[in-house]
């Protein structure tokens, strides 16, 4: 097996350590009695944690020139945590074990990083398909597994799948090899930091915030809540989850084919956003629970598309020594989009006792981000154009002169 295909394996492998007991998580709790605000403290410091050390983790990457490090210690906190998980059973050892999981999602960006840290610009986003694709592949096997195996062997069984996982992936990750870089001295922090005045790393961290809060203030939540109200059962609800997981790996992968990077960002994107815009209406239109899934499938085929193309052109023109540094804080930003379009949405919901506004506020945010994104590369190619001609106009000059 090549070095790249594993990998790819080894993100799968993580991806699916920190999400197959995910899905259950929240029941098993509360079916232990533990209170409801609890629970929210248990999931809300798996988000709060990576939001404080990504980009300490970026600097710290960079400064050292290496991100294999980091990906043994994010698969070996991965499975740690789900040792805690089954040691602890309980609502403060799960909370521990998400603050210690948070922690291990924190070190993606090297994963990302090592496996394109050898590609140019124009193969960048080929290789962020493949990584995304990787990535979220490993998070539908894991909500494959707890949608079979839950009911039956209940949460032992599935933290046990996720410390095995973990396992697994830090043993294959220790094959890994990578190259030493030759650098005559570590950069400064100051140096490294120098990426927060890149206009570009910015307009994308705010598109992938966008599209981030979207999705997890739908697919990932609300949207099930669509389901439920329509009357959906629970392998039904399952059915609705599987079908969007699975049309977003499958967009990840479209996004690094040869027709799409033909095709383009700008649009791919756009298109992609219109499409996220038209999910929001739909999902608090429809009235049958059946006629969900094809909705899930233009959200997933078009959501993996949106955020390939956010990563890999918001690193595009970053220094290589310093990516690192940069999808800190790119990741950092969307992190903010995943904790408050939902919290957003929720008040919505609250105030207005029905989903109608929170997925209309959504819809809004995705033309927002649709219309930034075609003004962004309209503006772009009429750049290009201008060099272009301002080029030729002074070749033409020279070769006068010349003559």
């Amino acid at each position: 097996m090549s070095q790249t295909a594993r990998l790819l394996v080894v993100v799968a492998l993580f991806w699916f350590a920190q999400y197959v007991y995910i899905p259950y998580t929240t029941p098993f709790l509360l079916a232990q009695k533990v209170s409801a605000d609890f629970v929210g403290l248990v999931v809300g410091f798996y988000g709060a944690v990576p939001f404080f050390t990504r980009l300490p983790v970026g600097i710290f990457s960079d400064k050292i020139g290496k991100f294999k490090p980091m990906i043994l210690l994010g698969c070996s906190t991965a499975a740690l945590a789900s040792v805690v998980r089954l040691y602890a059973p309980t609502g403060e050892g799960f909370l521990v074990a998400n603050i210690i999981s948070g922690f291990s999602a924190s070190m993606w960006m090297c994963f990302i990083l090592l496996h394109t840290k050898t590609l140019n610009k124009d193969n960048l986003q080929r290789g962020m398909g493949y990584v995304m694709s990787a990535c979220n592949a490993g998070i539908l096997s894991g909500f494959i597994a707890s949608a079979t195996l839950y009911q039956q062997f209940g949460m032992t069984l599935m933290c046990a799948l996720s410390v095995g996982a973990g396992f697994l992936a830090l043993c294959i990750a220790l094959t890994i090899h990578e190259k030493d870089e030759h650098r005559l001295h570590s950069p400064k922090i100051s140096e490294l930091l120098h990426v927060v005045v890149n206009k570009r790393l910015w307009f994308f961290a705010f598109i992938g915030m966008i599209q981030q809060g979207i999705l997890m203030g739908t697919a990932m939540s609300f949207s099930n809540e669509v389901a439920h109200s329509l009357g959906a059962v629970p392998w039904q609800l399952g059915l609705i989850t599987i079908t969007f997981s699975a049309s977003y790996v499958a967009s990840c992968y479209i996004s690094s084919t040869t027709l799409a990077i033909r095709i383009g960002p700008g649009i791919l994107m756009t298109a992609s956003q219109l499409c996220m815009a038209l999910y929001c209406v739909l999902m608090v239109s429809i009235d049958n629970v059946y006629a969900l899934i094809p909705v899930q499938i233009l959200m997933g085929s078009t959501g993996g598309l949106v955020f390939s193309w956010c990563s890999a052109e918001a690193l595009s023109q970053i220094e290589s020594y310093r990516r690192s540094t940069a999808l800190g804080i790119f990741q950092t930003v969307f992190a903010v989009g995943m904790t408050f379009v939902p919290i957003i949405a929720g008040l919505l919901f609250d105030m207005s006792g029905t989903l109608d506004w929170a997925f209309y506020f959504q819809a809004l945010l995705a033309v927002v981000g649709m219309v930034a994104t075609a003004c962004y590369y309209v503006r772009r190619r009429h750049v290009r154009l201008r060099e272009a001609q301002a080029g030729a106009k002074a070749q033409q000059q020279a070769r006068s002169s010349a003559s």
